[in-house]
């Protein structure tokens, strides 16, 4: 990379206009020469360049081995910003840029920022997005020397959770049939667990644990999945109807849920009307789901 490439690279990192870059000392046409290649910086303008970019001198004139650390030396500052920001998307960006080969921080700061990436994209309804990123934070948690078990045990739990949906949503990182590490402290995961308790016919483990949860969509579920296991097909029915009404379903997923619930309580109830309604809508929400288009946002 030559000089004039480095200094524009550097520029645009730190969205500066050549204008802003040149200041008042060189003009910007000259600038644009010294970029461009067409012309080379005298030592006080490489100098007064280095200083306005924020990066010692040598970092210009360095060889490819040494020039590989002062970029990241350069970006890193901007990098723990926009993680700190939790701009994990300009952060992932970022740490990229930094290095063709990341080091075990990059790579401990990619792992975290697609392990974010990937929870926003479950959010929003792009589940098979969602696979790509968490599989994609697996993959720099094992490069790097740096311990990051939580990626592993939170992607597991979305993976464990993802299946319930589709199989065709999986990991092709983590074996399968592997032994999902739940965390207890995080209320997804208490979740999740709780929901394969409950299918499990666990039902009084189930219903202690419930007791632990805040009241949410999480626990009205679970409510109504006991509800269901019990018999209680036409109470359950009633809630399910009352939370779809509510406007409180903030995830695609969650509204996915309580379609499902509903298709199985109209079938019990010999309401095959509803149920072929509800099971309709819940296939053209699972088709959503699984394209790329944020399923909220249809």
């Amino acid at each position: 990379m030559t000089i004039g490439e480095k200094i524009k690279e550097l520029r645009q990192a730190k969205f500066m206009t050549q204008a802003d870059l040149a200041g008042r000392q060189i003009t910007r046409n000259m600038l644009s020469a010294i970029e461009n290649g067409s012309a080379q910086p005298s030592l006080g303008t490489l100098l007064y360049l280095s200083e306005r970019l924020g990066v010692p001198a040598g970092f210009l004139l360095a060889e490819e081995g040494d020039e590989t650390l002062y970029r990241k030396m350069n970006a890193l500052s901007n990098i723990k910003r926009a993680y700190d920001a939790g701009d994990f998307s300009i952060c992932r960006s970022l740490c990229m840029g930094a290095a063709s080969s990341p080091d075990d921080e990059l790579l401990l700061l990619l792992a975290e920022s697609d392990l974010e990436l990937a929870k926003e994209a479950f959010d929003e309804g792009q589940l098979r997005r969602a696979c790509r990123l968490f599989d994609e934070a697996l993959e720099y948690a094992e490069q790097g020397r740096y311990p990051v078990d939580r990626v592993k045990a939170e992607a597991s739990v979305y993976f464990a959770y993802l299946e319930r949906i589709s199989p065709s949503l999986y990991s092709e990182i983590l074996d399968a049939g592997e032994t999902t590490e739940f965390l207890w402290n995080a209320p997804f995961s208490a979740y999740v667990d709780l929901l394969q308790v409950i299918e499990e016919g666990r039902t009084l483990e189930a219903e202690a644990r419930l007791a632990l949860f805040e009241e949410g969509f999480y626990r009205t579920h679970a409510s109504i999945l006991l509800q269901m296991q019990a018999g209680d097909f036409a109470a359950a029915k009633s809630a399910l109807l009352s939370l779809l009404e509510s406007g409180e379903l903030k995830l695609p997923v969650e509204r996915y849920e309580v379609l499902s619930a509903l298709e199985t309580c109209c079938k019990e109830e010999e309401d095959y009307k509803g149920a072929y309604e509800y099971a309709t809508e819940k296939v053209l929400l699972a088709e959503q789901l699984l394209s790329d288009i944020p399923a909220q946002k249809i």
